[in-house]
């Protein structure tokens, strides 16, 4: 029995792992910035550690924001995480200068994140943008259709008239 414990032990870590990336990769990015409080993108400026007593260690992640996607972002953004990783599998640190799409919620006054919130700025901005020009789309498919039936009717007029005319 003892010597099982120690076996399930490392069978259950070997299979967690595994199960927590593809989790990062059954949503797509609308679906994450659906269900997220905030969203920018932004560059880390500074990484402090948070004392806690719950045995994970915490990071103040600090942001300059670039653009603010959604919720009440102000030009810099603090998120409250475990260590980062980015979507290259590189550690997040500060003052490497590179644009992040951030996607977070609120847990009560900060705002959190898991590396799985991070995403491709990019993507981020995609899915941000609903297509644009529907309505002018379909009014201006409303006055081709007008104008092909009114040129239809009035060759139906004209070839009536020649019809009864002969």
């Amino acid at each position: 029995m003892l010597r099982a414990f120690p076996v399930a032990f490392l069978a259950a870590l070997v299979l967690a792992a595994p199960a927590a990336a593809v989790d990062c990769f059954t949503q797509s990015v609308k679906q994450k910035l659906d269900g997220a409080d905030a969203a920018f993108i932004g560059k880390v400026v500074a990484v402090k550690p948070v004392a806690n007593n719950k045995g994970v260690p915490q990071f103040d992640y600090r942001f300059t924001v670039e653009r603010a996607i959604k919720g009440a972002i102000g030009t810099t953004a603090t998120i409250r995480a475990a260590k980062l990783v980015d979507i290259d599998a590189q550690v997040v640190t500060a003052g490497s200068n590179v644009d992040i799409g951030v996607l977070a919620t609120r847990a009560g006054a900060h705002l959190v994140a898991s590396s799985c919130s991070l995403v491709d700025p990019g993507s981020l901005m995609g899915a941000t943008d609903e297509p644009k020009g529907s309505l002018i789309k379909v009014a201006v498919g409303f006055v081709i259709l007008g104008i092909v039936l009114a040129y239809s009717v009035r060759r139906l007029r004209r070839r009536r008239a020649a019809e009864l005319g002969s």
